[in-house]
């Protein structure tokens, strides 16, 4: 398995119609942040409204990814309003910040510019005009499909050129970021991580930085803290946990989760079993030790 769709099956991709229908005045959006959006715009014209941003117009048949926090408007902007199929994107159970996807804006895409993506469109919009049995996971998988074809696009256009998805695309980061996810336990530096992508440790410190807006020791603290919230919530012993995500010691493993995640393991199971806490994502701590 090549390492964006390694990347995509741990995350837990998930693809979810959540709105479908004509606009004739404004469509409002307000989600947390650490979600992904498309918008397929059928037919008909719509701006997209942002705070603090130049209004975005669309008068064709398009697709909006919307990588960010999703709060903004989408206005009508033609007589006959405008014909919208739109889905969000999770990573994983209520991430609330998955991982930088490297986009600081939302991409417009005009139809007549996916061609590689035109038969998945027009499926999609033929399983949501159709009524036929499993419509609702029909329709989930094409928008996931779709997903991967735009940030495909996105990388091969230049415009992704950073964060976690353009990394795993990357000859010299991918392989690191795909050992550090199959193998979190392992004893890692940043040395160790250089010399798996060939390159100098002040180099690949450098272009982690670079690309990832981040450190690699404190991507790979919290990319075992995302790994230890999964196994917690499996029901698995927190000196387990600790042990599976590379910690010799509980007290130390414990020490780490509290300070990234906001509470101890022991509390954390106990809201999460609760229903009060969401699982926190990739947060990487703000001075991380390099060793």
């Amino acid at each position: 398995m090549d390492v964006l769709s390694e990347f995509f099956e741990r995350t837990s991709l998930q693809g979810r119609l959540f709105f479908a229908g004509r606009v004739d005045g404004a469509l409002v959006l307000d989600k947390p942040p650490g979600m992904a959006f498309i918008h397929l715009v059928e037919h008909g014209g719509i701006d997209m409204v942002q705070p603090g941003l130049p209004k975005v117009s669309i008068r064709e048949p398009s697709v909006l990814f919307c990588p960010s926090s999703c709060r903004y408007q989408l206005r009508s902007s033609s007589i006959e309003g405008a014909k919208l199929i739109c889905a969000s994107f999770q990573f994983n159970r209520g991430l609330a910040q998955p991982f930088p996807l490297g986009l600081d804006e939302t991409l417009v895409f005009p139809l007549d510019a996916l061609g590689h993506a035109l038969p998945v469109i027009h499926s999609l919009v033929g399983e949501f005009e159709g009524e036929e049995p499993g419509r609702a996971k029909a329709l989930n998988l094409l928008f996931e499909y779709l997903f991967v074809l735009l940030v495909r696009r996105a990388v091969e256009d230049g415009r992704i050129s950073g964060g976690l998805l353009y990394a795993l695309q990357d000859g010299r980061l991918g392989t690191v970021l795909s050992q550090i996810h199959r193998e979190p336990e392992t004893d890692w530096s940043v040395e160790r991580m250089a010399s798996l992508a060939l390159m100098s440790r002040s180099k690949f410190s450098a272009c982690f930085n670079r690309i990832m807006g981040t450190p690699p020791m404190a991507y790979l603290t919290a990319w075992r803290m995302k790994t230890a919230q999964d196994l917690l919530r499996e029901g698995v012993q927190i000196k387990v946990v600790a042990a599976s995500v590379g910690y010799s010691s509980q007290a130390s493993f414990s020490r780490t989760f509290a300070n990234l995640v906001g509470c101890p393991p022991a509390e954390w199971i106990r809201k999460a079993a609760r229903g009060e806490v969401e699982v926190t994502g990739l947060v990487c701590p703000t001075a991380p030790p390099e060793s």
